[in-house]
């Protein structure tokens, strides 16, 4: 899936609990659809901020705490990255 799509099927239905929001998460990492994805999936469906998406997206059950570990350790290189070209 685009990021296209992503932000289509994210319009089509908003989930107002977070166990159907993992749910439908999952699914979408079940179809190959990355962190980042997923981010844009959360920030369009429940229309909140990328850095909330991002908070909540990790929040999610649909990811293991393994994968949440290196997933914030990615985010922390980018931001530290960010930093030094300041």
């Amino acid at each position: 899936m685009n990021l296209e799509e992503i932000k289509k099927e994210a319009t089509q239905c908003k989930f107002d609990d977070i166990a159907s929001l993992s749910i439908k998460i999952a699914e979408l990492k079940d179809k190959g659809v990355a962190f980042l994805g997923c981010v844009a999936f959360v920030q369009v469906n429940q229309s909140i901020s990328l850095k909330e998406a991002q908070e909540l997206t990790l929040m999610l059950e649909a990811y293991t705490k393994g994968e949440k570990r290196r997933i914030e350790e990615g985010i922390d290189v980018m931001l530290s990255d960010f930093k030094e070209e300041e």
